[in-house]
C-alpha cells in the first residue's frame, strides 16, 4: 500500500533534504538575505547585541544551548561571547552537526545530535534563531515545552523569529529555499506557546528595520525596538524558580 504525503509534509521533507547539504548552506541562505545587502554575520551580530541588551548584567551562564544550530556559526559566536560557559550546539540535521564539528572548534563548544540532547539538562540559557517556523505546526507546542524542560529553574530563553509583518522578510523567505511553504510565526502566537509551556515573558523586541542601502538610518533602530515592523523579533523569557 502506498501512502501519499500531504503537500505540507512533502514540503517539510524537501526542506530537510536542503538542511542536510551543509556545504551549500550559505549560498542557499544568501538567496534570501542577499536582498538586504548583508550577510549572515551581520544578522548574527545584531541578534547577539539584542541578547546582551536584554540579559541581566549580573548573568553568568555556565551552560548554553544553541537549539537548531545549523552549521554552527552562532554557536561559535556564543562560545567567544561567553568563554567561561559550556556551549552546546544541537540540530536535527546530522550532516550539519558533522560539518559544525569539523569547522567550528572552540574549547568550550560541543555539537550534539537532537537525539542526544535528552542527556543534557539544566541549561542557564537557551538560544534559538528561526527554528520554530521550520517545525510542523502540530509539533511546535511540544518542542517549546521540551525547551522548558531542559532549562534549569530561573534559566533564560531567547527565541528569534522572522517577522511576518515585515515586507522585506516576506520577500526574503519567499526567495530562500529553506523557507518554501513554511507557516510563519507571529509574535503573539509564539508568546502564547511559551506561556502555555510555563515560561514567563520578560520582553519582546524588534530588530533589522533598514537594509544596507538605508544603513544611514540604523542608529534609529535602538529607538524602534518596540515598533513591530522590524525584519525579525526576539522573545525573551525565563523559567520560574
Amino acid at each position: 500500500m502506498i501512502i501519499a504525503l500531504s503537500f505540507i509534509e512533502a514540503i517539510f521533507f524537501s526542506m530537510q533534504e536542503l538542511f542536510d547539504l551543509p556545504d551549500q548552506y550559505d549560498s542557499m541562505l544568501n538567496k534570501g538575505i542577499g536582498i538586504t545587502g548583508n550577510d549572515k554575520h551581520f544578522f548574527i551580530k545584531g541578534r547577539l547585541e539584542m541578547l546582551l541588551q536584554f540579559l541581566p548584567k549580573e548573568f553568568k551562564p555556565k551552560q548554553i544551548l544553541d537549539f537548531g544550530c545549523g552549521t554552527g556559526s552562532t554557536s561559535m559566536e556564543l562560545a567567544e561571547l561567553f568563554p567561561l560557559a559550556g556551549i552546546i550546539g544541537s540540530d536535527v540535521s546530522a550532516p550539519s552537526i558533522e560539518y559544525a564539528k569539523k569547522y567550528c572548534k572552540k574549547e568550550n563548544l560541543r555539537f550534539v545530535d537532537f537525539n542526544e540532547l535528552s542527556g543534557f539538562e539544566n541549561f542557564d540559557l537557551v538560544y534559538l534563531n528561526c527554528v520554530i517556523h521550520h517545525i510542523p505546526l502540530q509539533d511546535r507546542q511540544a518542542e517549546v515545552e521540551r525547551l522548558f524542560s531542559v532549562l534549569k529553574p530561573g534559566g533564560l530563553i531567547f527565541i528569534f523569529e522572522n517577522n511576518p509583518a515585515n515586507p522585506g522578510t516576506q520577500l526574503a523567505m519567499f526567495t530562500n529555499p529553506f523557507d518554501k511553504g513554511v507557516v510563519k510565526v507571529w509574535p503573539s502566537d509564539l508568546k502564547k506557546m511559551m506561556i502555555q509551556a510555563g515560561f514567563k515573558i520578560r520582553n519582546c523586541g524588534f530588530i533589522f528595520y533598514f537594509p544596507q542601502w538605508l544603513s544611514v538610518f540604523r542608529p534609529l533602530e535602538k529607538h524602534l525596538i518596540q515598533l513591530p515592523l522590524g525584519g525579525q523579533y526576539g522573545v525573551f523569557a525565563n523559567k520560574p524558580e
